[in-house]
């Protein structure tokens, strides 16, 4: 059962990607929000594989927080290569 969930986590992962694509260049969808969509995958699904283990909840934080750090490193990056590729 966890595996079904771990997998289902994936592919709803993986399948939002285009539609998030497809709104954001209807200009439903912000670019902060974009951002922040596209950066915030890996968190997620670090944070349902360490609830799925069983993980104690200091361990399961960390792992999740450690896990942000890439997103906090790589938003503004991101951030501008949207606006550039809206600008383009």
């Amino acid at each position: 059962m966890q595996g079904v969930v771990f997998v289902l986590t994936v592919i709803a992962a993986v399948a939002s990607r285009p539609i998030e694509a497809r709104l954001w260049r209807a200009g439903r969808l912000s670019d902060r929000t974009t951002a922040i969509l596209l950066l915030g995958r890996f968190p997620v699904l670090c944070f349902v594989f360490g609830l799925m283990t069983g993980s104690l909840l200091p361990v399961l934080v960390g792992i999740t927080a450690v896990a942000m750090l890439p997103m906090a490193l790589f938003y503004r990056f991101t951030l501008d290569l949207l606006q550039d590729q809206k600008n383009a």
